[in-house]
């Protein structure tokens, strides 16, 4: 994923650049489809924003940290807890997701703010219960709650734009607005009223945090830049490894809760491809150097360019919602030191890109598989990661599974299980042919998000009639697929295979990157 990121902010780079030097020489160019909101490091509001932040945070420290008579919240056991480190944290993503994701997914920062939010609405309406600082309205409680929770909704709102959106100015202005009506609000119906009061200075740290943390979000929305692209942006409701497909059909969105399971929703078929033009070019290439260059080279060569053109295979499901890959393509493989019964086996995961040629195929293959044949016992990192996790005892080893699969579902998996993780990709390959044997049917995995399954075979001989009586001996490869039928519909499978056979037994076009790469839909 980390490529795609690479080739993302590139792109947004240049696009930005080029708009710079079109304004530069008098020109209008087109904007385009797509637009968000960007708050990079180099933007000074960024910085302001995390100042004013802290600022409010040691605000909040001042006033809860003395334990005293009458402090909110000092007869509740949990109070530090919810008093200091629940907003903390707050404070602590906000500050992070506005550093190191402000640049392309400033939306991230929405949900510290909501939490937030949500910490002071319940605040609120306790300190009007206690009868605490003078809050003793319940229209005035009732009023702040509605408040905080609308100013929170506005600001993401405004930042989560990442999609074909339009009215970006109008979002900001919203928000903008309802950020400066909660700092009137907690002015004249809190603050000023307190004063009033003369009540101790302390306490009117309590407010002065809530001031400077609705100027935080108040510099992020003025300090934030529109960026454009021709492809989607990152938005809320995405995966780390994937974009959510928003545009699909009510059938296809409910199918996904009908069909649950990837095994209840898998098709299966098989085919075969005539390998004559096969044959000579894989000769060609070890006669140009490349060593060992055989069909799982070339199958997986022809798979990233069937993505290329027909990206819809590279989607998978995961939480019940459609994702795309987008130029991420990610190939599961299992591999042994060496063809024995007792030789070790692991599983590799080869990063692909919709671009790669034949050769640019041959070499990150071929890496990946030396680097783990270095190893002693053949082992991955997910072969580690295994050898750790089967120390738990065997309860706790189930809770720990079923507690994999939840955060899986969300999407809260961190990525350096994704990455290493032979159950997350976009398509599990298998060789049945270096075994002898014709391909198996092969079922899909349903945890991970795998949504496809390639076996192929042997190669084998036939013998077939032509048309003018005489008999021709042709070679074949057979494969067969597992699919998971929700990802896209069967008329698009079948032209998106017919492609891949097209390129085996074709496979001079994979000496060249396609002319063109093409887009999933929104």
């Amino acid at each position: 994923m980390e490529n795609s990121r690479e080739k993302l902010e590139q792109e947004l780079d240049g696009a930005a650049a080029a708009a710079a030097e079109n304004r530069g020489n008098g020109e209008k160019k087109a904007a385009l489809p797509y637009s968000a909101l960007s708050l990079s490091r180099k933007n000074l509001f960024m910085w302001a924003a995390v100042f004013f932040a802290m600022l409010s945070f040691a605000a909040r420290i001042v006033y809860y940290s003395p334990i005293r008579e009458g402090s909110e919240g000092t007869g509740a056991f949990l109070f530090p807890f919810l008093f200091i480190v629940l907003p903390g944290l707050c404070y602590l993503f906000f500050t992070i997701d506005l550093v190191f994701k402000g640049k392309k997914e400033l939306y991230r920062t929405s949900r510290p703010v909501l939490a937030f939010a949500i910490f002071l609405a319940a605040r609120a309406l306790w300190l009007f219960g206690e009868g605490k600082n003078g809050a003793t309205s319940a229209v005035i409680a009732a009023a702040l709650t509605a408040l905080y929770i609308l100013c929170a909704i506005l600001y993401r709102f405004a930042v989560n734009t990442g999609g074909r959106r339009r009215n970006i100015a109008l979002r900001r202005t919203l928000a903008l607005a309802a950020l400066f009506a909660c700092l009137a609000a907690e002015t004249l119906l809190v603050l000023l009223p307190m004063l009033k009061e003369a009540l101790p200075a302390r306490l009117y740290f309590a407010e002065a945090s809530l001031l400077l943390n609705a100027i935080a979000a108040i510099l992020v929305l003025i300090g934030a830049k529109k960026i454009e692209s021709e492809h989607p942006l990152p938005m809320a409701g995405d995966r780390k490894d994937g974009r959510r497909i928003r545009s699909l059909d009510p059938m296809n969105s409910v199918a996904v809760y009908v069909m649950n399971e990837r095994n209840t929703a898998n098709n299966l078929f098989n085919d075969s491809v005539e390998i004559s033009k096969t044959e000579a070019y894989i000769r060609e290439k070890r006669e140009q150097g490349l060593d060992n260059f055989g069909y799982t080279h070339l199958l997986l060569a022809a798979y990233a360019r069937t993505v290329s053109q027909r990206p819809a295979v590279n989607r998978f499901i995961s939480g019940q919602k459609v994702f795309s890959r987008g130029e991420h393509i990610e190939i599961a493989m299992t591999i042994k030191k060496d063809m024995s019964l007792d030789g070790s086996e692991t599983i590799v995961s080869i990063t692909l890109s919709p671009e790669d040629t034949a050769e640019t195929v041959y070499q990150k293959f071929n890496k990946e598989v030396e680097a783990v044949k270095a190893t002693s016992e053949l082992d991955s990192g997910f072969d580690k990661f295994a050898g750790l996790v089967n120390y738990i005892p065997g309860v706790l080893l189930k809770f720990t599974v079923w507690l994999v699969k939840l955060l899986d579902y969300f999407g809260l998996l961190p990525n350096f299980i994704t990455k290493i993780s032979p159950f997350h990709g976009s398509i599990f390959v298998t060789s049945m042919g270096s075994l002898g044997i014709p391909p198996v049917y092969h079922h899909l995995y349903d945890f991970g998000n795998i949504p496809v399954f390639l076996a192929f075979g042997m190669k084998r001989s036939e013998n077939e009639l032509q048309s003018d009586g005489s008999v021709s001996r042709k070679k074949y490869i057979d494969f067969t697929v597992n699919v998971d039928e929700r990802i896209c519909d069967g008329y698009y499978f079948a032209s998106a295979f017919k492609l891949f056979k097209r390129c085996i037994a074709d496979p001079y076009r994979l000496d060249e990157p396609p002319e063109s790469v093409v887009w999933d839909i929104e």
